[in-house]
This record gives structure tokens, C-alpha cells and sequence, in this order.
């Protein structure tokens, strides 16, 4: 465009304009190139339509292509309203740019990657300036500043091992340093040399400088590697001894056969000898079984230990999962370390799963070393940066190879003896377990025998009942000896036995709906207070036989639930039974009713709670979950006697576990409580059932916060 300013091609004013106008094109294409160096993804159509409807309302109002009046406002007119948008513009994109390396270098903690931006930021410094130059009247756009940064643009682009900037202004500080040192102790030591020789007769000033010069070359070498170390301990990131460090790290990690002591002192070590500020050790299982998602098997990464800051939430290493034709795998195979610099950058990670690199994010580390054993990959260390800020190199990642090295034997016998520790202990699980099932096989198989036993007593009771008045009947109307009173007496007898018989096949029909889960209720508004009431009358004569006193306290307060009337009557009904049953003969029998919903801290947590308790012998605290499981009696059955209310008369044994899946059904839990088996003492027990008020809350009384709540 300057040269054209020469040629009668175009006016010079447009061509200012044309300049003008390129300034602001320019910094909005710099914003998108400083997102793509960034890798800043998102959104970045929007800025690009942003950028150039800014520019067209410029290059509208710059070439009075609107309607509107001159001068705009007094003293400035069109052209002044369009240089001001082009420097608001310019300034805004520029701005953006800067922004977005600043806050990108402040969020990043790897150091190449701080690296790679700080050269951004000359980038950055050298077209800015450029570009203020121009603005404010001072130099030509597309100067000598604007060349040598789309020069450095161009190479950092271009290059992917940057030099470390740090270290290499460490450096160039050291080397200043040194040779000022040098210079002044050789300015100091001919001058002190030909000032204590002045009044030596014959004194010859090349002699004196011959002096000084072999003085000086016997003490400069040391004195030069003296001031080198402390110049370097100064300014310079942290050393170490290479030899005497291999050496205590296998002298540490040499007889430790436990895995994860293992894992603990070599990433502590590793760290505190390289300054880390985090890492951790991840171990490798060849999953060889192919499946659909995997059909040649993966690398499975489970972490053992992790140390320092920055780690995952917890400390807890996420697992990491791995395709072998993975370029993350098959780099770690090839090479003796990988950091995620290069993961993030070389085209050949392109092809890398975002479930492996949401891994890798997770894991927010900066270097890979690879352990392998025999040829096999069994193992993975993970570093972060060091605390220094300073990048790994070269002598870093031979160390931690070399400690990589001397970490495969000891991490494959660790991992062979953790194998070994968890089948034992896999087994004795097992073993655990099979104990525990043999035990229940048993109490069930003797639940079993005592069933037979129970269901054939308790069923050839009525039998023999119906059978003996039958026959009764059938004599005496074949002799013709049958009066009426004898006869509805006998049929009474039958009706009772066939009464007893219809309970304990309706008791079996009702075990089998609750296995299977086909339970129906009919739930409608209760009063619990008339369920127990109404069940306790058709206990007043057992409990004038046995001379017990039953008590039912603050049912009347109780709100009214949503509930199947009929099966809650069951459920008082068993309860009530064997409470009377193993009470001796006048003891004490209570129902109590406690209204849960005041304590509940929403409206819909709402429930009540019944509790029958008694005087009785009490139950053992290893019988109080299996009392309520199919057959079970707290009795020997060869001990059993039949009896509704017959003080330790025992049934089928199916009665509480009736009673338990009614309440489960309703969304309730019921438990029992006693402080031990006692004939003497009489400890008693207790029983309580939880009830929800509503029966949307069936399934809120399984929650964790009811069950903390009780």
C-alpha cells in the first residue's frame, strides 16, 4: 500500500484509511490466532462475526457510507467517529489476546507449556507496539516490530522444543555473574601485586605480572568451580548427587515386598530428591479377555499410592483404562518417559480416546515413566512439576528412567506377593462365607425337619379332632343314639379343628404370597386405635385364663394412616399372640403408640410407631433377626406343644414372619428388642413397627436418613 501511495492508482487519504482499517482486521485475526495457540476451543464463530461486523460499521462510517449529518458532534465528524472505533476495536481484540495468555499462563502448572506462552507474550509485545505506533501517528504500520514478531509468531509456531526461557536467562545471569567474578579477582590481584612491590628494589613490573598470572592460575581453577556452585545454588533449580541417589533408592526399596509400602517410598523419595510437588504409582493389569467395547483386551491402570499437593479429591487416583493401540501405549513402550506437553501438542496424540485424555486430565501430572519387568509393562510413574517451576531435563528424565529401572524387580515381586496376600485372603473370604452358608444350610435344613415335625402336629391335631367326632357321629346315628344336643356338639368339634386346619393353610398361603411378592393390599384411612382395639377383644378370654393384664396407652393421639385394615390386623394380632404366649402366668402386657411426625422436619416424613412389650422370658440377642425367618422356633420342636395362647405353645413358626411382610409391604419396618433369655428374671421384649402416615412414603422409610433417624 506505501508503494502504491506513489502510482496515481489511489488517493493517499484512502490508503491511510485501507491502513487504518488493516489495523483492526489484524488484531481481530491475532485474537483467533492466539485462541488457536492456546487451544481455547468454543464460541469461536462468534467472535469472528463480532470482529468483522465491528470492522464493516468502521469502514461504513470511514467512507461516509451512512446517512449521517457532518459533523457528528461538534468538533468531530465521520472520519474521527470511524478511527475511534478502529482503536476501541483494535484495543478490545488486542486486549482479549492478552487476557486470554495471562489467565491460560496463571491456570497451567506445566512448564514447557509456560514456557511455549511466555514467548507468546514477546509475540504479543513486539505487534502491539507496532500497532500503538501506527495508531498514534508515531511509525509506519508493518514495520520492523510487527516483522520480528509474526517472525518469533512463526517460529513458536512452528517449533515444538522451545528453549527454556528460564533457564536460559539462568544462565546468561550465571555467566555474568562468573565472569565479573573473574575479572575483578584478577583486577584485584595485579593491583595488590604491584602495590606491595612498589618498594621492593629493583622492582620490574613484568616480573610482578609473571607473579600474579602463576599465583593465579594454581588457585583459579578451584576458586572458579567454588564460585560455580555457589553461583548455580543460588540461582539455579536444584541438584543432586546421581550416583549416591540410585544407590539409596535401592537400598530403600530393595527387600519391601508389600505393595503399597513400596509404592509409598518410592514416589516419596522420588519427590522430595527432585523437588516434586506431587506424583503417584499406578500398576498395570493386561486385561486380556476381549469384549464388545475392548476386543483385543486393554491396559487397566489402578493406582497404588499418591503423594503432594494437586492430587485428585481424597488422594483417590482415578483408574485409567488404555487400548494397546493406544499412541499413549505405544509411545510408553518406545520411549523412557512421555510428558503430557507432548501428549497435548504432536499431531501423532491426535488419535487419542477422550476417555484417555479425560484420564490424563484427571490425573493433572506433567511426565510418564513407563516400568517394565522382562519386556512386560507392569507399572507407571506419574510426576507432576517440580516445585522449583522448572522443566525436567535431560539428566531429570535419565534419573527417573534409571530409577524406573531399579524399581521393576522390586515392584514385580511386590505385585506377585500382593497377588499372593489377596488370594489368601480371597480364600478365607470364601472360606468365610461357605461357613456361614453351611450354617445357614444347617438352620435352615433344621428349620426344615422342625417344620415337618410342628405342620404334622399342629395338622394332626384337628385331624384327629374331626376324625374322633366323625366317628363319634357315625356310631351313634347307626345305633340310632344321636340326640341333638350330642350332635351340634360334635359339630362344633368339627368346626373348630376344620377352623384350625383353614388357619394354618391360610398361614402357608400368605408365606408364599410374600415370597413371591403378591401381596395385595386394599389400603383406605385406619385408626390403629380401632385395629388394636378390635384384636384385643378377641384376646380377653385367653388373657383371663392366664390371669395377664394387657395395657394400651396413646393410640388415641395416633393420625390416622393410609393402611390395609385387615393385614394390620394380622400383624397386632401374631404380636399380641406371642406376647401372651411367652409371658408366664400373670405378667404384664403393654401397647404403646408414639407419633413420629412431630420429630420430622418436612410434612411428608411422617410416621408412627407401635410398640408391644411384655413381661415374659425375653429372647437371646443372636435370636432376634432369625425369629423372624420362615420356621424358625426359639424351641427345640421335639419340645413342642400346640396352644394359641398356651404359655410357650408354638405354632408352625410362621407368624412373625407373616407379620414382617405385611409391614414391609405397607413401606414399614419392624424389629425386635430384649435384654436376653431369662426364666427366672423375666427381662421381656419388645416389638416395634413403623408405620409412614401417608402411603406415597413407603419407600422413604428405607432411606439412610431413617434408618440414622431411628
Amino acid at each position: 500500500m506505501l508503494w502504491l501511495d506513489g502510482l496515481p492508482v489511489l488517493p493517499r487519504p484512502l490508503i491511510v484509511r485501507l491502513l487504518l482499517y488493516d489495523t483492526l482486521l489484524l488484531s481481530v485475526i491475532f485474537f483467533h490466532l492466539t485462541r488457536a495457540f492456546l487451544r481455547r476451543d468454543g464460541h469461536s464463530r462468534r467472535w469472528w462475526i463480532a470482529g468483522l461486523v465491528w470492522l464493516l460499521a468502521a469502514i461504513l462510517l470511514g467512507e461516509h457510507l451512512l446517512p449521517l449529518p457532518n459533523p457528528i458532534w461538534p468538533g468531530g465528524g465521520a472520519d474521527t467517529l470511524a478511527f475511534w472505533m478502529v482503536t476501541v476495536g483494535w484495543a478490545a481484540f488486542t486486549g482479549s489476546a492478552v487476557w486470554l495468555s495471562v489467565q491460560t499462563y496463571t491456570q497451567i502448572q506445566q512448564p514447557l507449556h509456560r514456557n511455549r506462552i511466555t514467548y507468546w507474550f514477546t509475540v504479543i509485545g513486539f505487534i502491539t507496539a507496532d500497532a500503538l505506533l501506527f495508531l498514534t501517528g508515531s511509525a509506519t504500520p508493518g514495520g520492523g516490530l510487527q516483522l520480528i514478531g509474526v517472525m518469533i509468531a512463526t517460529y513458536v509456531i512452528l517449533t515444538h522444543s522451545l528453549p527454556d526461557v528460564r533457564h536460559t536467562a539462568r544462565r546468561v545471569i550465571s555467566y555474568l555473574i562468573i565472569t565479573g567474578l573473574t575479572v575483578a579477582l584478577y583486577t584485584a590481584g595485579i593491583l595488590a601485586t604491584q602495590y606491595a612491590f612498589q618498594s621492593v628494589p629493583g622492582y620490574s613490573s613484568w616480573l610482578a605480572v609473571a607473579a600474579i598470572a602463576l599465583v593465579l592460575a594454581i588457585v583459579f581453577d578451584p576458586l572458579s568451580k567454588m564460585v560455580q556452585r555457589l553461583v548455580n545454588r543460588l540461582i539455579s533449580s536444584t541438584h543432586y548427587d546421581l550416583r549416591r541417589t540410585v544407590q539409596q533408592y535401592s537400598a530403600n526399596i530393595s527387600n519391601v515386598l508389600d505393595l503399597e509400602q513400596l509404592a509409598t517410598m518410592a514416589i516419596t523419595f522420588i519427590c522430595n530428591e527432585l523437588q516434586i510437588r506431587r506424583g503417584a504409582v499406578y500398576v498395570i493389569h493386561h486385561m486380556r479377555r476381549p469384549d464388545q467395547e475392548w476386543p483385543d483386551g486393554y491396559f487397566k491402570l489402578r493406582g497404588i499410592v499418591g503423594t503432594g499437593n494437586g492430587l485428585p479429591p481424597g488422594n483417590e487416583l482415578p483408574e485409567g483404562a488404555l487400548q494397546p493401540q493406544s499412541p499413549l501405549v505405544e509411545n510408553l513402550r518406545d520411549l523412557p518417559s512421555l510428558s503430557q506437553y507432548d501428549i497435548d501438542l504432536l499431531p501423532q496424540f491426535q488419535e487419542t480416546l477422550p476417555e484417555e485424555k479425560a484420564w490424563l486430565a484427571n490425573l493433572n501430572m506433567d511426565i510418564y515413566v513407563p516400568i517394565y519387568a522382562s519386556g512386560e509393562w507392569i507399572g507407571l510413574l506419574t510426576f507432576g512439576p517440580k516445585r522449583s517451576g522448572d522443566r525436567y531435563f535431560d539428566h531429570d528424565l535419565d534419573l527417573l528412567k534409571t530409577l524406573a529401572d531399579q524399581t521393576a524387580v522390586a515392584l514385580k515381586n511386590a505385585r506377585l506377593f500382593d497377588d499372593l496376600k489377596y488370594r489368601n485372603e480371597k480364600i478365607e473370604q470364601l472360606n468365610y462365607e461357605l461357613s456361614v452358608a453351611n450354617e445357614k444350610l444347617a438352620r435352615l435344613d433344621q428349620a426344615k425337619s422342625d417344620f415337618i415335625g410342628v405342620a404334622s402336629h399342629e395338622l394332626r391335631t384337628p385331624m384327629t379332632q374331626i376324625r374322633g367326632y366323625s366317628d363319634m357321629m357315625l356310631d351313634m346315628l347307626e345305633s340310632d343314639g344321636l340326640s341333638p344336643e350330642s350332635g351340634a356338639m360334635m359339630i362344633r368339634g368339627m368346626s373348630k379343628g376344620v377352623n384350625r386346619l383353614e388357619e394354618i393353610v391360610n398361614k402357608m398361603f400368605e408365606i408364599s404370597k410374600i415370597d413371591t411378592e403378591t401381596l395385595d393390599l386394599n389400603v383406605e384411612q385406619v385408626s390403629l386405635k380401632e385395629v388394636i382395639d378390635g384384636v384385643v377383644k378377641d384376646f380377653d378370654s385367653a388373657l383371663q385364663e392366664r390371669h395377664q393384664t394387657l395395657a394400651v396407652e396413646n393410640l388415641a393421639d395416633l393420625p390416622t394412616i393410609i393402611a390395609d385394615d385387615d393385614r394390620l390386623k394380622q400383624v397386632f394380632m401374631h404380636l399380641i399372640q406371642n406376647a401372651i404366649k411367652y409371658t408366664p402366668d400373670g405378667g404384664r402386657i403393654s401397647i404403646t403408640g408414639r407419633d413420629l411426625s412431630e420429630t420430622a422436619l418436612r410434612p411428608e416424613d411422617a410416621f408412627v410407631e407401635i410398640i408391644v412389650a411384655d413381661t415374659g422370658i425375653g429372647l437371646a440377642s443372636e435370636e432376634l433377626e432369625h425369629i423372624f425367618e420362615k420356621f424358625y422356633r426359639v424351641e427345640d420342636a421335639r419340645h413342642h406343644s400346640t396352644g394359641q395362647t398356651k404359655f410357650k405353645g408354638a405354632g408352625p413358626g410362621l407368624g412373625l414372619t407373616i407379620a414382617r411382610g405385611i409391614v414391609t409391604a405397607h413401606g414399614g419396618r419392624i424389629w425386635g428388642e430384649s435384654c436376653g433369655y431369662d426364666e427366672t428374671n423375666l427381662p421381656g421384649s419388645e416389638f416395634h413397627v413403623v408405620l409412614p402416615v401417608e402411603s406415597s412414603q413407603m419407600e422413604l422409610i428405607r432411606s439412610e436418613e431413617f434408618e440414622a433417624s431411628l
